[in-house]
């Protein structure tokens, strides 16, 4: 046994070496609080990027009803529009491939969109 090995074993053999340290006031006590954070933010994520292609296809629509046959405006508004679609299946895909992902190396769909953190 070196040096290294035989000094944690001690840390951990006793606590009033080492000491307990309490975690500082405002962080989660409970995982599943950190677990909820991160769901949150990941459907801030796709709402936000949800609602900006939703209005981009709104914009796209309008420049191409009022694009009044001129031939710039009328192309500008289809890549608008198209643009704004493929976001859209962007943000659909990246469930699959995450959800795939996920069942390949946890078993479960949602092992990385709502993971089950394990306390110490």
């Amino acid at each position: 046994m070196n040096l290294f090995s035989s000094i944690i074993s001690t840390a951990y053999a006793d606590d009033s070496i080492v000491g307990i340290i309490a975690a500082p006031s405002g962080v989660p006590s409970a995982t599943t609080d950190t677990t909820n954070l991160t769901g949150a933010i990941v459907r801030f994520i796709v709402v936000i990027g949800g609602a900006f292609a939703f209005w981009q296809f709104l914009t796209g629509g309008l420049a191409f009803i009022t694009s009044a046959g001129d031939k710039g405006k009328l192309t500008e508004a289809q890549n608008k529009i198209q643009m704004s679609l493929v976001g859209l299946v962007i943000i659909a895909a990246s469930f699959l491939i995450i959800a795939i992902v996920s069942q390949v190396l946890f078993g479960d769909f949602m092992a990385i969109l709502s993971p089950k953190l394990q306390s110490i």
